[in-house]
């Protein structure tokens, strides 16, 4: 099955080429849909004892995205072998026979995969090795051997090897795919074809842009595409960005058919397309930016694994808030991270100025720390930072008490716990370490008004009720004179404004808006709060 969402690593000279309007000749492909070893595929050990291939079910449930990737794909997970034992790990998988004696112009194998190593193979790591045979398997020749990491994190790529050199001169061909190595992470694979592409032809059909992304936090990398575009040899390509989408830069280097990216604030991009001289824009992508609460430190943020043993963190409770989650912990992309959904039980407001308990309980002896982004810009510093013990009581509440400072800024925030093993390092610039051992957290918190400064009019002041699926009431008994209420979303976009005079209630309709975190806000001339509230159907 062929898919959009593309990534191009060429092995040679020639960048990847995306599919469009131009002809071409796919020879073969390859989905694992069946989540089983395909007909004609060979998957073998290559006699390594105790027996590991590669596997069809995802045994480890590693969450891959991007290229085109779904949820069937072929993976050799080296964690199938359960521990460090010494032992090598080696196996195949080799495609059957493929026809090529029609291409012409120009062959290509085109894979999309992600590759996580932990060590190469000199420090008894992993690497990947895809080869190819044109005599039915007795001699093969290397197109790649690396043990570097590739896709991760993600979004997975899409890679395109250049064998044009076998037109004329082989009828058949076979692919193989080798890991070898000793216990370290996983290599994926998806999509396996081998395709002839033809010359271009002008003018060129540029399509349009796309991105795996058009929401991303600052400095996370996101892929950006052509679809409906002509393909062939020939064809160059330079991408452009703009701040407004009229005034366009060339971005240097940025000369495939994809571009992995990142960007510090909301950016337009288009893609200009060229064969024999006759150039034509794609079509422009707007990529706007999350704000700061929505993205804390990204890449790895947690240890290892979720195996019952490297100190998970059971529960998180602020007390006097609606914070008390028996969490558990949650493998993604091969971390033992969350970002708890915004429900009742993972959501504090927290006022400024005032003190609370913070209590963690973990599975075993651990470090605990936590960091709250006072100042809203994404960063958790040394100056966010409590240490909540350095060596708990397992499956007992570790307690600290925290002030709130008078000076953080109102409105949402990012929490975040983590815990790890005992003799190892967890403090205040630890915050996005990538650990051995231990777990993340992540929470969405709000930071209220300050004590001592609530305008007299928005005392007492109630959302009820939260989470809503729908219908919610806003009470404010002491409210006098006029006042404005401003809904928002978790972007920080106004969704609704209703001024209110002398009223000491009023109801929001969010009915029509999908499940998620939003914030009220209600204003006078002497001040305002900030709320965050849950739509839960």
């Amino acid at each position: 099955m062929i898919k959009q969402l593309r990534n191009t690593i060429a092995a040679f000279a020639l960048a990847a080429l995306p599919f469009g309007a131009s002809a071409q000749t796919v020879l073969f492909t390859e989905d694992f849909a069946s989540q089983s070893l395909p007909a004609g595929w060979t998957n073998d050990s290559l006699g390594i004892t105790p027996v590991l291939a590669w596997e069809f079910n995802n045994p480890f449930a590693r969450a891959i995205t991007g290229a085109g990737f779904d949820a069937n794909f072929a993976i050799f997970d080296s964690d199938q072998g359960s521990t460090d034992d010494g032992i090598d790990e080696l196996a195949s998988l080799t495609t059957p026979s493929i026809d090529i004696s029609t291409a012409t112009i120009s062959l290509f194998i085109e894979v999309d995969e992600q590759y996580r190593s932990l060590l190469g193979p000199g420090q008894g790591g992993s690497a990947r090795h895809i080869e190819y045979s044109t005599d039915g398997g007795a001699t093969w020749t290397t197109l790649v051997l690396d043990s570097v990491d590739l896709g991760y994190p993600n979004p997975a790529v899409h890679s395109s090897y250049d064998i044009s050199s076998l037109i004329g001169t082989a009828t058949a061909l076979q692919v193989r795919f080798t890991w070898t190595g000793s216990w370290d992470w996983w290599w994926a694979l998806d999509n396996v074809e081998v395709i002839s592409y033809p010359n271009c032809t002008a003018p060129p059909v540029a399509g349009d842009a796309t991105s795996s992304s058009v929401l991303v936090c600052a400095n996370e990398n996101f892929l950006l595409e052509l679809v409906g575009n002509d393909n062939g040899i020939g064809i160059t390509y330079q991408w452009q960005n703009s701040p407004d989408g009229s005034t366009w830069t060339d971005i240097p280097g940025a000369t495939a058919s994809s571009l992995d990216t990142n960007q510090s604030s909301m950016t337009y991009y288009q893609c200009l397309v060229t064969c024999s001289g006759s150039t034509t824009p794609s079509g422009s992508i707007m990529v706007d930016n999350k704000p700061a609460y929505l993205c804390p430190c990204p890449g790895d943020h947690g240890g290892v694994d979720c195996l019952g043993v490297n100190s998970e963190i059971d529960n998180v409770t602020i007390t006097g808030t609606s914070l008390n989650n028996s969490s558990g912990c949650d493998q993604q992309t091969g971390v033992a991270y969350t970002y708890w959904p915004v429900t009742a039980s993972t959501t504090a407001e927290l006022m400024r100025g005032m003190a609370y308990d913070f209590s963690v309980t973990t599975n075993d002896d651990n470090i605990i720390s936590i960091w709250i982004d006072f100042n809203a810009n994404g960063d958790l510093a040394a100056d966010e930072w409590v240490q909540v013990c350095t060596t708990s009581i397992a499956g007992t509440p570790n307690t600290v008490n925290w002030t709130i400072p008078g000076g953080a800024t109102q409105g949402p925030a990012i929490m975040r716990v983590r815990s790890r093993l005992v003799n190892n390092t967890n403090d205040a610039t630890s915050s996005c370490l990538t650990f051995g051992s231990g777990e993340t957290e992540d929470y969405l918190i709000g930071l209220d008004f300050n004590v001592g400064t609530i305008a007299p009019e928005l005392n007492g002041s109630v959302l009820y009720p939260n989470p809503t699926s729908g219908l919610l009431n806003v009470f404010f008994p002491n409210m006098k004179g006029q006042c404005t209420v401003r809904l928002f979303d978790g972007m920080g976009r106004q969704l609704q404004m209703l001024n209110n005079d002398n009223l000491v209630s009023l109801q929001l309709d969010l009915g029509a808006y999908n499940n998620g975190i939003y914030f009220v806000k209600v204003e006078t001339p002497n001040g305002s709060i900030t709320k965050p509230i849950v739509l839960q159907r």
